[in-house]
């Protein structure tokens, strides 16, 4: 892959972003450019649309799949061929494409970037840095990332997952990201040895009624998504407040939604207390019918197994997952569903009822 990154020194002496193009939709900044650490995502620099200063910096970097695939969150080590040189101002629009010999790079904005992975090194996201990022669907950051521009991810409406680099217990700028996002984002913690949390934050609504005749407003919020955002403690993630939401969601949120948001917690249990354990179980118990219909349809085996090892699932939801995937048309998760039958559920011979070939 190969890009172009527009950007220009702060007055810390770090290099900020200003615009980047590219082979394909996705993207990995690197940690350094020119030896020069990025601290900082410039105004507007995913934007639909851009102008960049009058002078700035212009550098090409080539990676290989390869090397993005090692380190999916830092591209410091797949910085080769780096051409630099400085340039005047001119306007950036949406679609803009550059030829680098026999190569088009097109501008990572708008309707054709989908993901984004920011290096640890990266301390600010300027105002409007995603604006109109519409296709934007994952954003991959660390911890450092702290400072959030206003309006940072206005319009990206399916931005739904986010990745943050960082250790138990250390503070992050999760929460100023989670003040500009309403919508459902579901959120995975992850160090060197994997994910150890996932947590989902459904999407809220906000409204304002018009208090007469003193022509105040009344703000009025739907959701709770919104209790959720405020599960933090000095900058780091209070797991077992946002547990204290789920009784209220009960009787507030979509069973899907609360389907998801048991399992995060089930699966990756940091913080999770007995009581919540129990909570959360008991409900996707309860639900496990609507639990077959989404792990069929998101073609996810491995959460049958999950659900099978803790024993939410019974019998009777293995056979629901069977007909569902025969539904379907997916033959090998049938025959995956069939194999749990005969592992968690041996005492009844199944085979008379169900064999490979039905799949």
């Amino acid at each position: 892959m190969i890009y172009e990154i527009y950007w220009e020194l702060t007055a810390d002496g770090g290099a900020r972003i200003l615009r980047v193009c590219g082979t394909t939709p996705e993207v990995v900044l690197p940690e350094q450019i020119e030896g020069i650490f990025v601290t900082e995502i410039g105004a507007y620099c995913f934007a639909a649309q851009a102008r960049l200063p009058e002078k700035y910096n212009k550098t090409r970097l080539e990676t290989t799949q390869a090397a993005r695939e090692d380190n999916p969150g830092s591209g410091d080590s797949c910085c080769a061929n780096m051409e630099h040189r400085a340039n005047t101002g001119h306007q950036v629009n949406a679609g803009h494409r550059v030829n680098t010999g026999h190569v088009e790079l097109r501008e990572l904005s708008g309707e054709y970037l989908t993901r984004v992975a920011l290096p640890d090194t990266v301390e600010k996201l300027g105002n409007f840095a995603f604006y109109n990022a519409s296709a934007l669907s994952h954003l991959e950051i660390g911890k450092k990332l702290t400072g959030i521009g206003s309006d940072a991810f206005m319009n990206c409406r399916k931005l739904h997952t986010l990745s943050l680099r960082c250790k138990r217990g250390e503070k992050s700028g999760l929460r100023q990201i989670l003040a500009q996002i309403s919508h459902d984002l579901e959120v995975a913690f992850f160090e060197e040895n994997g994910v150890w949390a996932q947590v989902l934050f459904p999407e809220y609504y906000e409204s304002y009624d018009e208090i007469a005749p003193a022509h105040l407003f009344g703000r009025n919020i739907e959701g709770e998504g919104f209790r959720a955002r405020q599960s933090f403690r000095d900058g780091v993630m209070d797991f077992a407040q946002y547990d204290l939401i789920f009784p209220k969601a009960c009787a507030e949120e979509k069973e899907e939604t609360l389907c998801r948001l048991a399992l995060d917690r089930l699966r990756y249990p940091a913080g999770l207390g007995t009581e919540s354990r129990k909570l959360y179980a008991g409900y996707l118990t309860e639900h496990a019918k609507a639990l077959c219909g989404m792990l069929v349809k998101a073609r996810d085996g491995a959460l049958a197994e999950f659900l099978c090892g803790e024993r939410i699932f019974a019998r009777a939801d293995l056979e629901c997952c069977i007909r569902y995937a025969a539904d379907d048309g997916w033959a090998e998760g049938g025959a995956y569903f069939l194999r749990l039958l005969n592992q968690y559920f041996p005492k009844e011979d199944v085979s008379s009822r169900y064999a490979f070939e039905d799949f």
